[in-house]
């Protein structure tokens, strides 16, 4: 008996080493990633904290500024459509968050909101961005509204795209669906196999949930998504930011403080963060302006590019009367 039980044993190890070894799925150099993604007008800058961010200055610089934070998992390519809508008569800003894209991980190893805020407080000085608009989506958007107040006497206004920093109530009308990897993040137990084992499969689970029209998900937009997630340290740095998620960083911001021009836009459909949020922060924020987008998901500025970016040139137009 203990004779089958040792080879059974060994076969269970030898299955598990195999399946480790087919689905392996190693870091991207960087210098492999920069050559293919950090094309047109992307640029690098090194910051006084260490930190190198990846961003891109687009645009007509004449007009008012715009810097654009993307969400949790992305990269600033997730702009380029809202750049192409806007850059005509706007200064348009964008840049890898901190763990993202090809910025990677900071020496500072912060990927809480006030970490972020930082980040994007010493990026915005590096580049002398004064009396700009910052916009954010879903986590981008949480970074938004910390930024706003901790900075917002730095701001002309903010532009939230179905942010993070508020929790949706039990109750919202479209059922909560978070990908697989979002679920296994921050857990010792899996944080290891994560940063070592990625499946090209996640990545397109998590585009299928963020966007209704499933006919824009390409094979080039699921191989970006899934390429820059492998930068070096971006894997680590997301395993430690939803490890503070779970241990209380997901609690709601103050947004009731918050005293400036705001535009919300939300898809009616998203499961991701229910479009009640949008409800809470519009309440919340005095004076704020509510768009919603129905059949539309989670990244509206990738589903709709034009018709979100409307509403953006129009907030903006009305900041400047």
């Amino acid at each position: 008996m203990m004779k089958w039980l040792k080879y059974l044993l060994a076969a269970l190890m030898l299955g598990f080493a195999l399946v480790v070894y087919i689905s392996w799925t190693p870091d991207i150099p960087h210098e492999t990633l920069a050559e293919k993604y950090a094309t047109g007008a992307s640029d690098f800058i090194e910051l006084p904290s260490g930190a190198r961010a990846h961003f891109r200055m687009q645009g007509n610089a004449e007009g008012p500024t715009i810097l654009l934070l993307h969400g949790s998992n992305a990269s600033l390519h997730t702009w380029e459509g809202w750049v192409d809508a806007l850059d005509e008569d706007h200064f348009v800003v964008t840049v890898d968050l901190p763990g993202h894209g090809l910025t990677g991980p900071t020496p500072a190893d912060d990927y809480t909101y006030g970490g972020m805020v930082a980040f994007v407080d010493e990026f915005a000085s590096a580049l002398n961005l004064q009396d700009f608009i910052l916009g954010g989506n879903s986590m981008g958007g949480g970074v938004t509204l910390a930024y706003a107040l901790a900075h917002g006497e730095k701001l002309q206004g903010i532009v939230l795209v179905d942010a993070a920093g508020v929790n949706p109530p039990a109750d919202t009308k479209i059922p909560i669906k978070r990908p697989k990897a979002f679920d296994l993040a921050g857990r010792w137990y899996s944080d290891w196999i994560l940063e070592n084992i990625t499946p090209r499969s996640f990545v397109e689970e998590g585009l299928m949930t963020s966007i209704v029209d499933h006919t824009l998900i390409n094979d080039a937009m699921i191989d970006r998504y899934w390429e820059l997630v492998r930068h070096p340290g971006n894997r680590r740095a997301t395993g430690i930011r939803f490890a503070w998620y779970r241990d209380g960083g997901r609690a709601d911001l103050d947004v009731a403080q918050i005293n400036l021009p705001t535009l919300i836009l939300w898809g009616e459909a998203d499961s991701l963060i229910p479009m009640e949020v949008g409800q809470i922060l519009a309440e919340k924020i005095e004076g704020a302006k509510l768009v919603t987008y129905p059949n539309i998901g989670h990244i509206p500025m990738e589903e709709i590019p034009a018709i979100s970016a409307t509403a953006v040139r129009s907030f903006v137009a009305d900041l400047q009367d």
